[in-house]
């Protein structure tokens, strides 16, 4: 039996990868102890084998590059990235990986919002409009989508990503100078999307049956708060009450 767990291939190896400044709220590091008890749940279970890493303090970019890098030279089957102000609910991995394997997807991941007003949610779809100078890119958020539903998309942020090593393997290939995040004002993660769907038509899916929070002062956003803020209730009727509990318990509905 293989003791080295970099070389076990009867496992799904995952490195868990937490881009911080090198310092975590303490809100997000107890949420994020709950998710490593899950993790070590999963493990027991005999499918998977989670690895760790944290940069420590570096820029955003860097430490994303770091870590796609060492996914790959680890052998790694997926990097699952969490940043630290990100509020994940129970068995976020296990049903944004079962969301990727099940739309045969490159990138997955739930729902995430803006931590500002009125609370977007983080996705978006491509669009080349033609001016005078030739074609631009527009990078337009995903305002109206069904409840609960799986979206495909052609961008989303990484503040929670599920990411297919070997894509990132092809994408490297491509990459100028094998480098797969920019320091530009378009956002490291906006960035990376555009030119996995460019270069390799990546497909990329957001389940939004899976609620993450994201911290602010003094409060976290999530889906609600946009629904509220955008005059969506009466369409998500069936997913939330008034008061903002829901209605029915997604984890039910991904089943």
């Amino acid at each position: 039996m293989e003791t080295n767990p970099f070389k076990d291939d009867t496992k799904i190896k995952v490195l868990l990868a937490e881009p911080s400044a090198g310092m975590v709220d303490c809100i997000a590091h107890d949420n994020r102890l709950d998710q490593y008890i899950e993790m070590g749940r999963l493990e027991s279970a005999g499918r998977f084998k989670f690895f760790t890493g944290n940069t420590g303090r570096c820029g955003i970019n860097y430490a994303r590059e770091t870590m796609a890098n060492e996914a790959i030279k680890l052998g790694m089957d997926y990097l699952f990235m969490t940043d630290d102000d990100m509020i994940l609910p129970r068995k976020c991995f296990e049903r944004v990986y079962e969301t990727l394997v099940a739309e045969k997807a490159d990138i997955a991941a739930p729902i995430c919002t803006q931590r500002v007003y009125p609370f977007k949610p983080v996705m978006y779809q491509h669009e080349w409009i033609k001016g005078d100078t030739g074609e631009r890119l527009s990078n337009n958020m995903v305002e109206d989508y069904e409840p609960n539903s799986v979206v495909k998309v052609d961008g989303i942020g990484f503040g929670v990503v599920l990411i297919s090593v070997p894509f990132l393997v092809k994408m490297k290939e491509k990459m100028p100078r094998g480098m797969f995040f920019s320091n530009s004002d378009i956002g490291e993660d906006i960035w990376f999307c555009i030119n996995a769907k460019r270069l390799l038509d990546a497909k990329i899916v957001v389940d939004t049956s899976v609620k993450v929070g994201h911290l602010r002062h003094p409060e976290m956003a999530t889906e609600w708060d946009y629904i509220k803020a955008t005059g969506r209730k009466e369409k998500f009727a069936g997913v939330y009450r008034d008061d903002g509990s829901f209605v029915c318990v997604p984890q039910a509905v991904a089943a």
